[in-house]
């Protein structure tokens, strides 16, 4: 932001120039030297302020978040001191991510169990333009239905029911011979990459009520693995996936062998019971479902499968759409193919069989938060917009938007303990939240500090600030509305003080 000076006029009594800078900045920076200290406590002094400004950009910014856009904003730093944190050892993804573990863990201990949730999903960010950037390969695009050139992000979320944290996250690398030197020496495929994320969480002690995740991860492999480390899930299946159902008298196969199970698809047995009378209501949901006892294989057995009859005539499945779906820019896009047809149903397997029916429709419902985490991370924290080409850049600037992600979360949270966190919390959405602290900026004289938004519907700054301190008081009610209370600026051994952030902005 520019530094902003008044026209010499009488009834602008200033010894000098009053000192213009971004709110956010401010609020940002003490937010994280309090509740991430140990990741400012191995950086430099010039290094945390550079963090501090990178990270404000990366959050706060619409356009331009790279560190050339954030230096042109904030006059008074260089963006080489911002572009050598991606070479700094202290901050590298794995730090910042540790951060966020930590952060979890916190939370776990002051939420109710049956609150916590992990939620495991892919997303494709795209980079139709960066043929160069490591770790970027051709991939389809389940949103638009059309191949795109992009980074494929496997994550694990942990969720309270208020904050959504991104505890860890991999990036999957397409099959090569010889693999990359930045990739894996031998190639995983993302349920490969699902079980390492899921393992590394469980081993590291972070406690969860149940795991879910979509009909991509509901292999055979994965749910062993959850099995054998106790972990209740709950996913989606496929309707052309095979299931065992129990026979109430067994019988001879066609190779004369007795059998106790019939092998069918979940398309088929739902089409044994096609009228709404044979399906359990449950108005608080919006739904009719029905619960059967089956098998997927001799190894994954004792499973609960819930049918959901008409789920894409729901609510919830517009829900769905409208969360999945982000708007692209026209210039970077294909138009999109007409859609194909959807199953009218959907199924839902557990592998705990006292599980309700409406709570396991109620956890699949929840997995949808990943899916606004992702819409916000792409529309709002600049998850697309990494400028860097090596790889290790090309993770940290992933998990300072996660880390930038949580950060406004933990600004905008309610004590509402019931509310999810996509919908509106204080008449204000995560995103018109940012927009308000987007136009709100610090104005210091002497002692003095007022809080002025400067958003385009306002008249001109220097109206402002000359109708502010014409007498250096606030003496109507029109001066009130404009301006906030004086501010306390907390200076502390851990903290970034107001004159380091001041040689920043």
């Amino acid at each position: 932001m520019h530094k902003r000076t008044l026209s010499i006029e009488p009834i602008c009594n200033l010894d000098g120039a009053i000192q213009v800078f971004p709110f956010a900045l401010i609020v940002l920076a003490k937010f994280i030297s309090i509740t991430y200290p140990q990741l400012l406590h191995n950086l430099k002094h010039s290094s945390s302020v550079a963090f501090a400004c990178l990270l404000w950009g990366i959050t706060f910014l619409d356009k331009h978040s790279n560190p050339n856009g954030i230096a042109s904003k904030l006059k008074h730093i260089c963006h080489d001191r911002m572009q050598n944190l991606r070479k700094d050892p202290y901050l590298t993804a794995t730090a910042i991510m540790m951060e966020l573990f930590q952060q979890a863990l916190t939370l776990m201990t002051t939420t109710p169990y049956h609150q916590t949730m992990l939620i495991l999903d892919d997303v494709l960010i795209p980079k139709p333009f960066a043929k160069l950037i490591q770790g970027a390969y051709w991939d389809h695009d389940h949103a638009l239905d059309i191949p795109s050139f992009g980074i494929r992000v496997v994550v694990l979320l942990y969720s309270n029911g208020t904050i959504a944290i991104p505890v860890a996250f991999l990036i999957w690398h397409k099959k090569q011979n010889p693999m990359p030197n930045f990739a894996p020496r031998r190639y995983r495929s993302k349920n490969d990459l699902a079980r390492i994320l899921v393992y590394w969480v469980y081993r590291k002690g972070l406690l969860f009520s149940v795991l879910t995740f979509d009909a991509w991860y509901a292999k055979e492999e994965n749910l062993i693995l959850f099995n054998r480390l106790g972990i209740l899930w709950v996913t989606a299946l496929a309707p052309n996936r095979w299931i065992r159902m129990p026979l109430e008298i067994p019988r001879k196969n066609p190779r004369g062998k007795p059998t106790t199970h019939e092998k069918l698809r979940c398309e088929d047995l739902s089409a044994r019971y096609p009228r709404r009378g044979q399906y359990s209501n449950y108005p608080a949901l919006g739904f009719r479902a029905r619960a059967f006892y089956v098998e997927l294989t001799p190894k994954v057995r004792n499973l609960k499968l819930v049918v959901v009859k008409d789920f894409i005539k729901s609510q919830a499945f517009q829900k769905e759409v409208e969360l999945s779906n982000i708007v692209p820019d026209a210039a970077l896009t294909k138009p999109k193919k007409k859609p194909k047809g959807r199953y009218p149903h959907k199924y839902l397997l557990t592998n705990s069989l006292d599980a309700s029916v409406a709570w396991v429709i109620h956890c699949y419902q929840a997995r949808w938060e990943i899916e606004w985490a992702f819409r916000e991370s792409k529309q709002h924290f600049a998850l697309g917009v990494c400028s860097a080409v090596k790889f290790g850049a090309v993770t940290q600037h992933i998990s300072i938007c996660f880390l930038g992600f949580v950060s406004l979360q933990q600004l905008h949270k309610t004590s509402a303990k019931d509310i999810s966190p996509y919908e509106v919390k204080n008449n204000l959405t995560m995103g018109e939240y940012r927009r308000e602290l987007q136009q709100l900026y610090q104005f210091r004289t002497h002692e003095f500090a007022y809080l002025v938004n400067l958003s385009e519907q306002c008249e001109p700054v220097d109206h402002i600030l000359a109708d502010i301190f014409s007498k250096n008081v606030l003496s109507n009610a029109g001066h009130q509305a404009k301006c906030d209370k004086l501010l306390d600026n907390a200076k502390g051994d851990k903290s970034l003080s107001y004159l380091d952030m001041l040689t920043a902005a």
